[in-house]
């Protein structure tokens, strides 16, 4: 009995140890946004892509996929938005953003799935 709540509660400490360790909640990313996709799949989604700096970076008539490629190259990443977030907010290409967010997706570039999104006056 002894040796099964040793164990009971080595998995309960190792489990928080592991959520301590992928915990990002209260991370940043700053960036510009890119590329803005409707997707109506499932349920009306914004897919907005944005990049850190566009400084030297030439993001005029290029394809969706160009697009996606200077994001993989230049620490780009990907939100998922819902209409009313999208339209709350007001998001264009061309705008200053800085996203709060709390979990990565595994994607190249990277979902980042957000408590929150602010537009940078410009």
């Amino acid at each position: 009995m002894k040796k099964v709540l040793i164990l009971i509660l080595l998995v309960v400490i190792l489990g928080a140890c592991s959520q301590q360790e992928n915990d990002t909640s209260g991370e940043r990313h700053e960036g510009i946004i890119i590329d803005i996709e409707k997707n109506t799949f499932d349920e009306i989604k914004y897919i907005v892509l944005s990049l850190p700096s566009v400084e030297d970076i030439d993001i005029s008539n290029k394809t969706r996929e160009e697009l996606i490629g200077l994001a993989q190259e230049n620490d780009g990443v990907f939100y998922h938005l819902n209409q009313e977030e999208y339209e709350e907010i007001d998001l264009e290409i061309g705008k200053r953003i800085v996203g709060y967010y709390s979990a990565v997706g595994e994607s190249n570039p990277p979902v980042l799935f957000t408590d929150k999104i602010e537009v940078f006056s410009q």
